[in-house]
């Protein structure tokens, strides 16, 4: 009777770490999947933050403000500059 519960104990104790280490494989490998979905959102993130800032900085360019302001705006460069003379720091 000892040598039958002593057999059944150690089976299951063999049946529940056999158990475990798979659990621990399939998490392992779900969580890893995980990963790599998550590392790829992040890059396509990335790549349309840089995108939208290249836009950006075309947006806000001097040569775009210019033109739309010569364009939309009827402004033109001026022709003839007037310089005011600044008086002496001393004075």
């Amino acid at each position: 009777m000892v040598g039958l519960m002593g057999a059944i104990l150690i089976a299951t104790a063999v049946s529940g770490l056999s158990f475990l280490y798979l659990w621990q494989g399939n998490r392992i490998q779900a969580l890893t999947a995980t990963h790599e979905d998550a590392r790829e959102q992040l890059e396509s993130a990335q790549e349309i933050n840089h995108i939208l800032r290249v836009r950006i900085d075309e947006a806000f360019s001097l040569e775009r403000i210019a033109r739309i302001a010569r364009e939309q705006l009827g402004m033109s460069e001026p022709t003839i500059i007037h310089y005011v003379p600044k008086p002496p720091a001393d004075s």
